[in-house]
């Protein structure tokens, strides 16, 4: 059972966002590969915009669907505003800060919500995708101009030391390592695995692994050697392979064996891995490497050997790699600061394009292949190449927390114009659609499930698996249209896996009845927990002991005055 599970977790994370620019460098593996073909000239734009607020740097893009949110900054008084755009038009759809002094910067952008940091008080928002309204917010040490937040299969979000609830921003786990120099966001997420570097300025560096279910710490590296500070960020490659560059020492190539590290080789001195190319190429920015200094390079990956580099002085700080290849670089830099896009073997120059202090822009290409380039000032340019190919497929939702009592449809996003769609919903009934936007969804059983879709034109077909995707609690008879409470901290528990007992955490915002049911996969009620009793506001807790119960997955409900308002996985392991 738990073999299945991990593998589902590998699936989720490799497939989630082929399409999206949902967190720094694309992915939760910070890897800089797409399944999108960018624009192969910059002679004509797609749209240009002038932003009302004025800006003294480019700053991340991310994008989700036919949107995407991006910060605008001024230092004098030093503060930011988050701005969600449309990505056909480049239009504003609206701006938000949380106060006059806030210095916000987005950090990420699922379906969920938009992700921003206030980098003056260390605090991460979660806001409404429709109006930028705050769902919760949550203390963070981050540095957010150029890291986003990574997230888990169910979309809960992923920061330094925390996985959060995506509903409530409540702390599922907490695991507090030690790092030389904070605030940072250099960490990734591979399969269910957290990494990082472990360590303070006085005490040896080593690469750590952290279960991303339960939060507790599996394994650690052998010290890696270097200087006494450590923040240059992790890469993980397609195959897993994880690479850490120390500050002062060498590249270090590793696989997880499943029970520790296994290095793979090293490159010294250091360069710094950016992204991924075809034959298992990686490119590297150098600051240090001999003749090479100050250009994009390209490493073997599999032995760790230089290969060659650009013919002049490019430092590639944020590099894609595009479906046919296309290196495209942001170089990061002040009044110079520019954008080209590369052959794959770095030798040829596509196009190059002169953007000032494009210092955390990036290279995200959103649907459709559409490129963003910001730097400072008001203007905001856009970028679409003119192809036709096999699409890439994506797709969002009404809605993926409903009841049994309510339905859900679905809406293709999918990207290079599919003429035809295959849907399948786990669990669902219909259980199959073939029309563009199926509507009308609906679950008998409690549980989470998955929906895939393949949407294919006369070029081909692409295929995305969203896992743990829709969330179906057990109605209790109410309108779908009744609204909950907005003031729910609603359930964790920890240990997950457990056996053979785990507590269940809940806070209510008002005195009144609570239930907590179990179910099975089926969703055949096999355990009652708390049955219509009176609770007061607050922060309450329940045990429950997997003694009756074999091995397997179950779903919890939380209900408060008989409506329900929260499901939750957990696992028992006998």
């Amino acid at each position: 059972m738990i073999k299945i599970f991990t593998s589902i977790f590998l699936l989720f994370s490799v497939l989630l966002n082929a399409q999206n620019w949902y967190t720094f460098a694309g992915s939760n593996q910070k890897n800089g590969l797409t399944k999108l073909t960018g624009p192969s000239s910059v002679s004509s734009q797609y749209w240009s915009v002038a932003s009302s607020n004025n800006t003294v740097w480019g700053n991340a893009v991310y994008t989700f669907g036919d949107k995407f949110v991006t910060s605008r900054v001024i230092l004098s008084p030093y503060m930011g505003k988050v701005e969600l755009r449309s990505l056909v038009t480049g239009s504003l759809i609206w701006e938000k800060t949380v106060s006059d002094t806030a210095r916000m910067y987005a950090v990420g952008f699922t379906e969920d919500a938009v992700y921003a940091c206030d980098y003056k008080v260390g605090r991460l928002y979660a806001l409404t995708v429709d109006s930028g309204n705050v769902k919760w917010s949550i203390a963070s040490d981050m540095f957010p101009g150029n890291t986003g937040i990574c997230f888990a299969p169910d979309g809960d979000p992923i920061i330094f030391g925390k996985r959060l609830d995506r509903k409530t921003g409540v702390p599922k786990w907490s695991n507090n390592y030690i790092i030389p120099v904070g605030p940072d966001g250099g960490f990734v997420v591979y399969g269910n695995t957290y990494y990082h570097w472990t360590g303070s300025i006085v005490t040896p560096k080593k690469l750590i692994a952290i279960d991303i279910n339960s939060g507790s710490t599996k394994y650690m590296s052998d010290a890696l050697p270097g200087d006494g500070d450590q923040e240059n960020d992790l890469v993980i490659g397609p195959d897993g392979t994880i690479y850490i560059s120390r500050d002062g020492g060498a590249l270090h190539a590793f696989t997880d064996n499943g029970s520790g590290f296994t290095q793979k080789w090293t490159l010294s001195p250091a360069v710094l891995v950016k992204s991924f190319g075809p034959d298992n190429v990686i490119y590297c920015a150098n600051v240090n490497y001999g003749s090479t200094n100050g250009k994009l390079m390209r490493v073997n990956g599999t032995s760790g050997t230089v290969i060659d580099s650009v013919s002049s002085s490019i430092p590639g700080v944020y590099v894609t790699v595009g479906y046919d290849s296309t290196v495209y670089v942001s170089t990061g830099e002040a009044a110079n600061g520019r954008y080209f896009a590369f052959s794959p073997d770095l030798q040829t120059t596509k196009w190059q394009l002169s953007v000032p202090y494009n210092y955390y822009t990036g290279c995200p290409l959103g649907k459709e292949g559409v490129f963003v380039s910001a730097g400072s000032g008001t203007q905001i340019t856009a970028y679409k190449p003119g192809i036709t190919r096999k699409p890439v497929a994506d797709f969002r939702s009404s809605g993926r927390d409903i009841s049994t009592a309510q339905s859900i449809s679905f809406y293709d996003q999918s990207s290079y114009l599919p003429t035809s769609w295959n849907w399948t919903f786990t669990g669902g009934t219909p259980s199959t659609s073939t029309v563009q936007n199926p509507a009308g969804i609906t679950y008998s059983s409690p549980g989470i499930y998955e929906v895939k879709l393949v949407a294919a034109n006369s070029f081909g077909s692409d295929t995305i698996v969203k896992t743990q995707y829709v969330f179906v609690a057990q109605s209790s008879g109410i309108s779908g249209t009744e609204q909950l409470p907005d003031k729910f901290i609603l359930c964790q528990n920890y240990p997950n896996p457990f056996n053979p007992n785990t507590t269940i955490k809940f806070s209510i915002p008002g005195n009144g009845l609570v239930s907590l049911f179990v179910y099975d996969v089926t969703g055949k009620k096999v355990s009652g927990i708390l049955n219509n009793v009176k609770y007061s506001s607050g922060s309450h807790s329940a045990v429950f002991s997997s003694e009756n119960i074999p091995s397997g997955i179950y779903f919890y409900s939380l209900y408060f005055d008989g409506i329900i308002v929260d499901t939750k996985k957990m696992i028992v392991i006998k």
